[in-house]
């Protein structure tokens, strides 16, 4: 991979990128502690750190994107099981209703909320979640979260 150490970089030098790779997509060679200000920048010319650098961040981008994309289908499972619950609990105090332990009104907002819950997790982009204008050519709910990850800035947050 472009970040692991080059045959031709000493162990201080791939020290020094790592360290160097480490501190972010806003680094400097200037912020490298206990390294040599010439050292560091013959080593970042020599060893192509800002190319490694970069294709360092891409890499874990695309991997923090395919956790997040994990987190979000997790979710909208667990929104899923939760809202058939909630359906299921109203469903059966519906049919047992006794008048001195719960109120209609408590059954039809338990029946509302798993019914809203289900609808919005069966049917929301992440988009439409966070009040944002889905842009997408399908219907399939996965390839619409796929693609805002894909078009999502860095400091992007679902939630």
């Amino acid at each position: 991979m472009p970040w692991d150490r080059l045959p031709s970089e000493t162990n201080l030098a791939y020290s020094a990128f790592r360290q160097y790779r480490d501190l972010g997509p806003r680094r400097t060679v200037h912020q490298l502690i206990e390294i040599s200000g010439d050292s560091a920048r013959k080593w970042s010319i020599k060893h192509h750190w800002a190319a490694r650098s970069t294709a360092w961040d891409d890499e874990v981008a695309r991997v923090e994107d395919l956790d997040r994309l994990d987190a979000l289908r997790t979710m909208h499972g667990n929104h899923a099981r939760a809202a058939r619950a909630l359906q299921g609990f109203a469903m059966q105090a519906l049919a047992g209703l006794d008048a001195q332990t719960t109120s209609a009104a408590d059954i039809a907002r338990l029946f509302e909320l798993g019914a809203r819950l289900e609808r919005l997790t069966l049917s929301q982009s992440v988009e439409e979640l966070q009040g944002r204008t889905p842009h997408h050519d399908t219907d399939d709910p996965w390839t619409r979260i796929a693609d805002g990850l894909a078009s999502a800035a860095p400091d992007y947050i679902p939630g």
